[in-house]
């Protein structure tokens, strides 16, 4: 099928802005942009938006809105709060849990997530029924956790060639962090990464705990623990990277991983990932809101402005635009999860993911400089469309195919169920996470 979509704008990326035209898109793909269509496909006049690239979430775990609220406490919102809820899941569970995370991300306008979670095929189901581009990787961890065994390594396994097709789903390899994976699997999965060509997403120098744990059992910190054992490269999508010694940053910049830096999370944990070392050092580093417990909503407008606000407030010389923070967002968090991939959002050959931004109200006028209203002035309530492989998902901010009202109510119920299993509910009602 072809359709050609018309807008008052078309931002390919940071300074590239079209004004009155059209994308062309054939079935999935970006055929064309014109100021004009070049056939008699279907023309759709989306009036007075700016149609851009989606936001592009670098780290999240959709299925962890069970325990939002409940992460900012005295209580570890990892240890205490998600690996109190997570013993209790099942497939299902994990099913309708994602759904209400991906509605999340896909009204606040992001059209691809890289997930990282426990019962995989059911993050990839739901990220398939609600339309939403997914990167996702089954959670492996050995040592200690919620979730152990060899049938966590098969599940990863078996996710992969259960998935490696679907058109929407693109499969990664997920050891959880350096002290709850031992050396010889973090190295099994990254054989297994590099064989089909996939990512690595891993939680990479979290915590206190972690970089406690390598420090006594490998006399190292996470970040040289994962370069002497070889498993630090190219293709590693390092989430957090945050609880660091000497010497840290400049290894991770120099073995080109890509550090992704989730601001509300560690704002509010109080550990920030030194972004500005990073950019000192010519390196790059990507954006993702990680998930509920640590921030508690997937809303990447918000997430880009905070990150620019934490950088951009400690050291001039390393100050980002909101232009830059922009093209993070979403062409460079999408070409790094692609490993480096030619493929950028917006341009001829492109999947067609793109969503549109309502220009007509009070947030985004006047319109001096678009991009920087985009990144400075936008909500999710500014989305007015998401287009993702070529389907409609939201038109004129109403969902077309999923009925999130009873998405929000089916999510209760698991919790419902979850929060009597986990005994959540006695400790919620006697103040322990308040």
């Amino acid at each position: 099928m072809q359709k050609n979509y018309k807008a008052k704008y078309v931002i390919q990326n940071s300074e590239t802005i079209l004004e009155n035209f059209f994308i062309e898109i054939t079935d999935n793909i970006i055929t064309n942009l014109t100021n004009e269509p070049v056939n008699d496909s279907e023309v759709i006049d989306l009036g007075n938006v700016a149609i851009m690239p989606g936001f592009v979430n670098a780290h999240t775990h959709v299925g962890l809105v069970s325990v939002k609220g409940l992460g900012h406490s005295t209580a570890s919102a990892l240890y205490d709060v998600m690996w109190g809820i997570e013993p209790h899941l099942n497939e299902d569970d994990v099913i309708k849990l994602s759904k209400l995370g991906i509605l999340d991300c896909l009204s606040s306008g992001t059209t691809s997530i890289n997930d990282h979670y426990f019962f995989s095929e059911g993050v990839a189901t739901a990220a398939i029924e609600m339309g939403i581009r997914g990167f996702i990787g089954h959670t492996v961890m050995t040592e200690y956790g919620p979730w152990l065994g060899d049938e966590q390594i098969s599940m990863a396994e078996s996710f992969i060639k259960n998935f490696i097709h679907e058109p929407l789903i693109h499969p990664t390899l997920a050891p959880h962090a350096t002290d709850t994976t031992n050396p010889k699997i973090l190295m099994y999965l990254k054989d297994i990464a590099e064989s089909n060509n996939l990512p690595i997403h891993i939680h990479l120098s979290q915590t206190k705990i972690e970089y406690d744990y390598t420090k006594k059992n490998f006399g190292l910190s996470p970040i040289k623990h994962a370069k002497k054992i070889g498993f630090l490269d190219k293709n590693v999508i390092a989430a957090h990277c945050n609880v660091v010694e000497d010497g840290d940053i400049d290894i991770l910049v120099q073995s080109g991983a890509y550090p992704i830096f989730c601001p509300s999370t560690h704002a509010l944990g109080g550990k920030l990932m030194d972004t500005n070392k990073i950019i000192n050092l010519d390196g790059v580093w990507g954006i993702g809101t990680d998930c509920s417990g640590g921030n508690d909503d997937y809303d990447m407008i918000e997430e880009s402005r905070i990150a620019l606000y934490i950088n951009n407030s400690k050291n001039l010389d390393t100050k980002m635009s909101p232009k830059q923070i922009f093209d993070i967002s979403t062409n460079q968090n999408f070409q790094k999860l692609n490993l480096n991939s030619d493929m950028s959002p917006m341009e001829v050959g492109s999947y067609a993911d793109f969503i549109s931004i309502d220009l007509s109200n009070e947030k985004m006028q006047p319109l001096h400089d678009l991009v920087n209203n985009v990144v400075l002035s936008a909500s999710a309530r500014e989305v007015n469309d998401v287009i993702i492989d070529g389907k409609e998902i939201i038109r004129d901010k109403e969902f077309l195919n999923a009925d999130k009202y009873k998405i929000i109510n089916e999510a209760n119920e698991v919790l419902d169920r979850l929060l009597i299993k986990s005994n959540f509910r006695e400790r919620i009602k006697d103040g322990e996470f308040s």
